[in-house]
């Protein structure tokens, strides 16, 4: 059986869908970051941009991008809001992720995703949670 790679859409489905029961309105670009694609959306007082992150960091300075012009940024990976990407843990859970979806046993391996926003965005507070890999 023949494995098929991660499908890289699912996130910005399922982070469009995310952010549109959370009121935002999200608007996809053609704006492409070292080959990652930006996502913006907005509420009255909240602007704020997203990137998917590679588990190892190698794209990391994507942030440095994101934030210019926002005022704070933080990365989320498995529903957790961290201040800069935990790199261990992501590539970590990158490799167990990719075995287990070799055995068949999941289907995506959970983003490692990039947020930068506002000072009037509480975006930390959104459900990132629903963002996790899909079993």
């Amino acid at each position: 059986m023949a494995i098929q790679p991660d499908d890289q859409n699912y996130l910005k489905e399922d982070l469009i869908k995310l952010l549109e029961r959370n009121q935002f309105n999200v608007v996809v670009t053609d704006e492409i970051v070292n080959y990652t694609p930006i996502i913006r959306a907005t509420t009255a007082s909240c602007d704020l941009q997203i990137a998917r992150l590679t588990p190892d960091g190698s794209n990391r300075d994507i942030i440095r991008h994101l934030a210019a012009g926002t005022d704070r940024s933080f990365v989320v990976f498995r529903g957790t809001v961290y201040t800069q990407q935990p790199i261990l843990w992501t590539v970590l859970h990158y490799a167990w992720s990719r075995f287990l979806r070799e055995l068949g046993l999941v289907r995506h391996i959970a983003p490692v995703v990039a947020v930068a926003v506002n000072s009037s965005c509480n975006a930390e507070s959104l459900p990132w949670g629903e963002l996790q890999g899909v079993p």
